[in-house]
């Protein structure tokens, strides 16, 4: 019984995040699809270690809904955990990867150098696991590495790696994250009034998300165009 509640500890928070990706988690009011539930919410409690996957998720789910305040929330939390277990080494690197995104959008935002560093922590991370294996690994560098240069003003170099991460993840098939890259470098792009860029930028990400089948984030980004630059 608690292997059983341990796994579905784990494997509820993704199959929320699944849901509100595809745009299903409002579809039936009579049957929400995979709420909190206080059997997670006891074992989180009793054990630290669990709480790696839930927060994570959760975490996950805000920063690529573009949902600041409850991400940076989240993203403390996260960095409160206790880091040891490296079995997973892929589910691993995807916490470092988005914890890393997530605490270079932070920075941007507030300038606390805690951030930065936690950021540059993960683009360490990457270097080395890239080393190892540059399928897996190289775009998810490049991008954090285009956002860390972001952080510091330096922006040919930043555009140099949007592209880089961009190619990588289109070459080595990771269509998630090739719109992820697309949309990150669309706002940095927007951020330096480079309307042109930005607006070709969200347009592959938009394209790369419907291919991924993220129905409800294509729907919020197209929405976001609209209201940006008046125009479908």
């Amino acid at each position: 019984q608690q292997s059983n509640a341990t796994f579905l500890s784990q494997i509820l928070p993704v199959m929320r995040n699944l849901s509100r990706l595809i745009g299903t988690d409002n579809l039936d009011n009579n049957n929400p699809p995979c709420e909190e539930t206080t059997m997670e919410h006891d074992l989180l409690a009793r054990n630290p270690f669990q709480a790696t996957t839930f927060i994570f998720q959760k975490l996950y789910i805000s920063f690529l809904f573009r949902e600041y305040d409850q991400m940076k929330s989240l993203a403390e939390q996260y960095f409160q955990l206790p880091f040891k277990s490296w079995t997973l080494i892929f589910s691993t690197s995807a916490r470092v990867f988005i914890s890393g995104l997530a605490s270079f959008w932070i920075y941007r935002q507030i300038g606390d150098i805690i951030w930065i560093e936690r950021g540059q922590k993960a683009k360490k991370i990457l270097s080395h696991w890239t080393g190892s294996c540059e399928w897996n690994f190289s775009n998810k560098y490049y991008l954090l590495e285009a956002e860390e240069y972001w952080c510091n003003d330096d922006c040919e170099h930043a555009k140099t790696s949007y592209n880089k991460a961009i190619y990588y993840a289109k070459e080595h098939k990771f269509i998630n994250e090739e719109a992820l890259a697309c949309e990150l470098a669309a706002y940095f792009h927007l951020s330096l009034g480079d309307r042109n860029n930005a607006v070709n930028y969200f347009t592959k990400a938009y394209e790369s998300y419907h291919q991924w089948g993220a129905f409800a984030k294509t729907s919020k980004l197209y929405e976001f165009i609209q209201a940006e630059f008046g125009f479908v």
